[in-house]
């Protein structure tokens, strides 16, 4: 993303938005939350270890995609969030303490690649991030940090917006007006998407996991243009 696309990310995600995000999210996807309980539970039946995991959380935003993981894994497990916003952290560190998870986990207002290295992590998630990458390049290289993070065969799951389907926009822009946005941003939210160059196509997400060393996408979500997919990190795949 660089600089100054982390200064953009940080802005635009500042504490007004970083209180009302859950709720703006909760409304506009009413699937949302079955999304993060589910990508949860595919994650823990993958690990190796259940009990004593460590998990990588790219884009963990106000961190609630960790609370569902407390019903699955046990208390040995810890959460590694990475998020370039310091105020979509700050309503994380209040979140998961509320929930008893925050001494759980370690929250960094960072870029991945900025991250210092350690130990290699038993699994990952990252909903949300892809499409707001500028293009293939930006999103291969990010794919790549996280797979150059995870153990060989570690599970991975990844959500991002896909195509543009008018059908399916259309329900979109009945949801944001009823939530209260007036109908002119719908337009507006079309250019934003058609300047981020949205994944045209699960195969196009396909072809990325693939060059980065993800293998066997399998799709475990979906609502409107939102896909959800467990893969696992299998370095020795890429170029094969």
């Amino acid at each position: 993303m660089g600089t100054d696309g982390h200064e953009k990310h940080a802005a635009a995600f500042g504490r007004e938005r970083a209180l009302s995000y859950d709720d703006q999210v909760h409304r506009f996807w009413p699937g949302y939350g079955v999304l993060q309980q589910v990508a949860a539970e595919v994650i823990a039946a993958a690990l190796l270890d259940s009990e004593a995991a460590s998990l990588l959380m790219v884009g963990v935003g106000t961190g609630s995609e960790v609370k569902p993981f407390a019903r699955y894994v046990g208390a040995g497990v810890r959460f590694t969030g990475v998020d370039p916003s310091p105020d979509m952290l700050d309503v994380a560190r209040e979140k998961l303490a509320a929930e008893g998870l925050l001494e759980r986990t370690t929250l960094h207002a960072c870029e991945l690649r900025d991250l210092e290295r350690g130990p290699l992590f038993d699994g990952a998630q990252m909903i949300g991030v892809l499409h707001h990458l500028p293009g293939d390049e930006a999103r291969l290289e990010l794919l790549r940090e996280i797979a150059g993070r995870l153990k060989p065969g570690a599970p991975f799951v990844i959500g991002c917006r896909t195509g543009d389907d008018p059908r399916l926009r259309a329900v979109e822009d009945r949801r944001a007006i009823a939530g209260g946005q007036p109908p002119e941003a719908a337009e507006r939210r079309r250019k934003a998407m058609a300047s981020l160059r949205v994944p045209a196509s699960e195969e196009e997400v396909f072809a990325l996991l693939s060059r980065a060393g993800f293998v066997a996408p399998c799709l475990i979500f979906a609502e409107l243009h939102i896909r959800v997919w467990v893969t696992r990190c299998e370095p020795s795949a890429i170029g094969a």
